[in-house]
């Protein structure tokens, strides 16, 4: 059987040289015609323009959105410099009001303890059964202390106290004098009962109790004691000498 003829017809190499031609023509065409557009100074500007208005369209867009997060971050400053100034305003009213809490405090321990400016502790008594605490404390007195006085001197008297606070089982008495002259005199007349088992002590509000337990621990206080519900510190200077304090708040103690 005889092979079929590869060679190319004269119609089909006259297409591919038709064609070959024309994209010959159109390139060059399309040289020519870019080439004398970028001579023109009309096209040109038509381009610089076109560009420096998408240009400038861009920044514009760019500026406005920086001058509305510019105008956002000042109203943010604002209000941040308002809360700050409501903190400062509300940090003063907190604090006046502190140091009107701790003043009012002051002032209601000063009227409990003048409350109490007639009575005094008595510890170191044994408690018996079925006992008179206003005999009790009158023969106290007139026995240890060598002061007489009346049964209506006494407006009242009891146990205080939990059982074992002064060591050997026995409640402390509280006394209520009815005049503050009679108080007077057996707190003076209380030296006569040193060494012996038997206290007398003025009876000071909770509060005083721990001015005067932390008054007694600190380290420049050589002595303290009360005088009508008031804390006395003797203090030694650091250069020495010895001055009296009067101690009515903690601060005081701090300052010492």
């Amino acid at each position: 059987m005889a092979s079929r003829s590869t060679r190319k017809t004269p119609a089909v190499t006259r297409q591919r040289k038709d064609s070959a031609n024309r994209d010959e023509t159109v390139a060059e065409v399309s040289t020519l015609v870019t080439d004398g557009l970028l001579k023109s100074d009309k096209l040109r500007e038509l381009i610089h323009q076109t560009v420096t208005n998408a240009i400038e369209t861009k920044l514009e867009s760019l500026i406005d959105r920086l001058d509305t997060q510019e105008a956002r971050l000042f109203e943010l400053e604002q209000q941040l410099e308002h809360k700050e100034q409501e903190i400062r305003y509300l940090a003063g009213q907190v604090q006046g009001a502190c140091g009107n809490l701790a003043e009012q405090k002051t002032v209601l321990n000063d009227l409990e303890q003048y409350s109490r400016r007639t009575n005094v502790r008595i510890s170191g008594i044994a408690e018996t059964p079925e006992e008179k605490t206003d005999e009790t404390v009158r023969k106290l007195l007139d026995e240890k202390l060598g002061i007489t006085i009346a049964e209506e001197a006494i407006d009242r008297s009891h146990r205080v106290g939990k059982p074992g606070q002064d060591g050997r089982g026995h409640r402390a008495i509280l006394v209520k004098f009815a005049s503050t002259r009679t108080k007077v005199a057996v707190m003076k007349a209380r030296r006569q009962l040193k060494g012996t088992s038997v206290v007398i002590r003025e009876d000071l509000t909770a509060e005083n109790m721990k001015l005067l337990n932390r008054t007694r621990r600190h380290e420049k206080v050589k002595s303290c004691w009360t005088i009508d519900g008031r804390i006395i510190a003797m203090v030694t200077d650091t250069n020495g000498i010895e001055r009296k304090v009067n101690i009515r708040r903690h601060r005081d103690i701090d300052h010492l």
